[in-house]
């Protein structure tokens, strides 16, 4: 009886892995769905789709060849820009404005974060060009204002500070100066 169960158990759960291997799979209408409402939430560069497509399509019962998944990402991605869902430019340009705007981020590290998330140098001089050099100066100007009590026992700190947030050091020492000043 006992090993008459182990074999019916070992048909069932058998009989799943032949049946998915047997089937042709189709390319699923629910992830391209997905990856829509995923890029609609914010701006998303081409690479950060395609790595979310490839991690979507490595999750999915069964696992599609490599082949076919990566023909699935082409075409998908074509598409994706096609409808307007992926602009490398518009997702440079809104990471710039907001990573200046809220975040107070210097342009090379906001350079670096768009380096990151594969968007193409082009794009990224275009977005930083948005903003004149007077600009960013007037945002590590407000920086290092708050850090004024700090200037005087701290001015290592605070010039680390303002470079880890991506300023040039010219600007952070202009910054510095005019801070000082008063």
């Amino acid at each position: 009886m006992r090993v008459l169960r182990t074999a019916i158990y070992g048909v069932l759960m058998h009989l799943p892995c032949v049946e998915s291997e047997l089937k042709e799979p189709k390319p699923p209408a629910a992830v391209l769905e997905r990856m829509r409402g995923w890029c609609g939430l914010r701006d998303r560069s081409e690479r950060e789709a395609q790595e979310k497509l490839k991690g979507l399509l490595a999750k999915m019962d069964p696992i599609p060849p490599a082949t076919l998944r990566e023909q699935w990402v082409c075409d998908w991605l074509d598409l994706l820009l096609e409808e307007g869902s992926l602009d490398d430019a518009r997702c440079a340009e809104s990471y710039v404005r907001v990573h200046l705007e809220h975040k107070s981020w210097g342009p090379l590290k906001i350079k670096a974060g768009l380096a990151a998330r594969g968007v193409a140098r082009i794009h990224v001089d275009r977005a930083l060009a948005q903003f004149d050099e007077s600009r960013w100066q007037r945002e590590a100007d407000a920086l290092a204002a708050r850090r004024v009590d700090e200037l005087a026992t701290r001015r290592p700190r605070v010039v680390r500070w303002l470079l880890g947030r991506g300023f040039p050091q010219r600007m952070v020492l202009n910054a510095l100066d005019r801070a000082r000043q008063g």
